[in-house]
């Protein structure tokens, strides 16, 4: 990609992966419920929780395309790049690109039983189950802490919850709406794998707003805000609104067993025997460490849900 009209970022996945797993973990402190990563040690009271719902998420990084406005295209080549499709096909569909974000996918891995991509797409099983990739609307490091630090993350708690609270209903939507607002949750897309690949030759395209998203098929997926805001801001409102599927630890286990066996990864011996929360917490790390791929468990306890989604009746 040394191109004229690519943009280089110089952020790296690790660092946002450390960053937002951290603050994913640290926002829900005092909630109806608590979000737990692999980084994280298991509590006696976690393994009481009797509502899961995990989240996978594949961390990349940006990089950015120059607008066809400011870096021209000439007539169309045969042996045109794709980065360059991407410019032409977004510029022809009237999506924001001054400038365009974007990542490619990840090459398959030695001794890997698939694409990462498509280990990631058999994750997704809503509303059992949710997979997404998630990468930074920054190309800059400077500017991506600037943004993302704006209020001071830490000190911003963006709930405001406490359980007399739940006598009164008129603070969920202004409670789910200030979660959105959070400069680290709008600071970075949300896109689902939406189908299978045989390569990694393909991309993700989007504008700096988090929005806009379009695929190197060429496909628009999306033309409204997909922000980890947004994500974050629905599976919040599902957990609390009646009418939503509240899954149980073992109806989790059950699916990331089917997705073992389908895709032949060769982990389900090493679950352990320990209760379903437990084994799903060593299917995570083991994910994590083999495929690069992070687990989120959203915890909960249906009874103190089950109040809430009454008051919201």
């Amino acid at each position: 990609m040394s191109a004229t009209y690519v943009i280089r970022g110089n952020l790296s996945e690790g660092q946002i992966e450390a960053d937002v797993a951290e603050y994913l973990g640290w926002c829900a402190s005092g909630m109806p419920f608590r979000l737990h990563h692999v980084d994280e040690q298991l509590t006696g009271a976690d393994k009481l929780y009797d509502v899961t719902v995990p989240i996978y998420i594949q961390f990349k990084k940006s990089t950015g395309l120059c607008s066809i406005k400011s870096r021209p295209i000439q007539r169309r080549r045969v042996d045109e790049s794709a980065l360059q499709e991407i410019r032409r096909f977004r510029a022809q569909h009237e999506l924001p690109d001054d400038p365009t974000l974007f990542f490619e996918l990840r090459k398959r891995a030695k001794n890997a039983p698939d694409l990462q991509h498509n280990i990631l797409l058999e994750h997704n099983r809503p509303p059992v189950s949710y997979a997404i990739y998630v990468a930074p609307l920054y190309l800059d490091r400077d500017k991506y802490w600037k943004g993302i630090l704006e209020g001071d993350r830490f000190r911003d708690d963006p709930w405001m919850w406490h359980e007399s609270q739940i006598r009164h209903g008129w603070w969920l939507n202004s409670w789910i709406s200030r979660f959105g607002r959070q400069p680290v949750l709008k600071g970075h897309i949300s896109i689902a794998p939406h189908q299978r690949v045989g390569d990694h030759e393909h991309y993700y395209a989007y504008s700096e707003a988090g929005d806009s998203i379009s695929w190197h098929s060429p496909e628009v997926l999306e033309r409204g805000a997909s922000r980890l805001s947004d994500f974050m801001s629905v599976r919040v409102r599902q957990l609390l609104t009646s009418g939503y599927e509240l899954p149980s630890p073992e109806q989790c286990l059950g699916v990331a067993k089917e997705i073992m066996q389908t895709l032949d990864l060769g982990f389900e011996g090493a679950l352990g025997d320990g209760g379903p929360i437990e084994q799903l917490h060593q299917y995570g790390r083991w994910l994590w460490k083999e495929h690069q791929i992070r687990q989120v468990l959203v915890l909960g306890r249906r009874k103190i849900l089950d109040e809430i989604r009454q008051i919201e009746r």
